[in-house]
Parts: structure tokens; C-alpha cells; sequence
């Protein structure tokens, strides 16, 4: 299980790295659609990060439990 956990870690880091990436994407371009384009990848990888954390939390809970 500890595996997994590591693995859950693992893939907020890259929701964190795509957030910045898409941030500076949308600060980049100039096209309108673009930049609300990128602004709504970013929103995406934040509510991904959000949603992993929470599995996170439910794993290291039944852990707790064993």
C-alpha cells in the first residue's frame, strides 16, 4: 500500500508541474481563446491534484486501519 501512496504523491507533483506549465502558457499568448484555453487546463489540473489528494487521504486512512 505504501507503494501507492508514493504513486499518488507522485502524480499531484505532475498536476502541480502541468498547473505552472498551463499558467505560463496562458500568460504567453495573446489570443483571447487561447489564454482561456490554457487558464481552464490549469483549473482542470488543480481539481485532478484536488481529487488525488482526497484519494490520497482515503488511502493512508485504511492503511491506518491495518
Amino acid at each position: 500500500m505504501q507503494q501507492i501512496l508514493d504513486w499518488i504523491l507522485e502524480a499531484i507533483e505532475d498536476e502541480k508541474a502541468a498547473q505552472k506549465h498551463y499558467d505560463m502558457l496562458s500568460k504567453k499568448v495573446e489570443d483571447p481563446m487561447a489564454k482561456k484555453f490554457f487558464e481552464q487546463l490549469k483549473m482542470d489540473e488543480i481539481e485532478h491534484e484536488r481529487v488525488l489528494r482526497s484519494r490520497y487521504e482515503a488511502f493512508a486512512k485504511m492503511m491506518e486501519k491495518e
